[in-house]
């Protein structure tokens, strides 16, 4: 309902009996809710929006460091076969091994984190803003449109369905 026809209705309610009253009442109150809802639609969308932006920088930044991130696991791989060797048998060349190891580590990691870097900065608000609207934002709406959110320990029907159905597919 246009808020210039509620502004009417209330403006208009001091000549108006009381059931007609009562009905303009309700009128506002109606489209109280209506924009309620329609605010929370937006915030759903919002939350989603900025998930789906994190999920495409993080799949982005994926691409972008993947030989780097490779390389960084095989060491880190070869450093843990090296302390497993070391702990059963320790010998002098492993301990040296297991020295250089670490520092090459230090180094990929280095290299992986400045690469990383301008990733990060575009991926961190975008991961704050879906923990907000998660955490406090759409709690809050939903207590305000009188469905306040409260811990589920089974899952309903439908996400049941909705799972079998997944599952059937894969």
């Amino acid at each position: 309902m246009p808020k210039g026809l509620v502004s009417t209705l209330k403006r208009s309610t001091s000549v108006l009996p009381k059931a007609k009253t009562q009905v303009a009442e309700a009128v506002t109150e109606e489209a109280t809710r209506l924009d309620m809802l329609e605010g929370f639609t937006e915030l759903i969308a919002e939350r989603y929006g900025y998930w789906m932006a994190r999920r495409l920088t993080q799949q982005e930044m994926n691409e972008a460091v993947k030989e780097e991130a490779k390389a960084y696991r095989e060491t880190r791989k070869a450093l843990n076969k090296n302390v497993a060797d070391y702990i059963e048998e320790p010998t002098d060349e492993l301990r040296t091994a297991i020295k250089d190891t670490q520092k090459t580590i230090k180094e990929q990691s280095k290299v992986l984190k400045e690469k990383k870097n301008p990733f990060m900065k575009k991926i961190s608000p975008l991961a704050k803003a879906v923990r907000y609207c998660d955490n406090v934002a759409i709690p809050d709406s939903l207590k305000e449109l009188g469905k306040p959110v409260q811990p589920r320990f089974s899952l309903s029907k439908w996400i049941n369905d909705a799972l079998e159905a997944s599952r059937k597919k894969a």
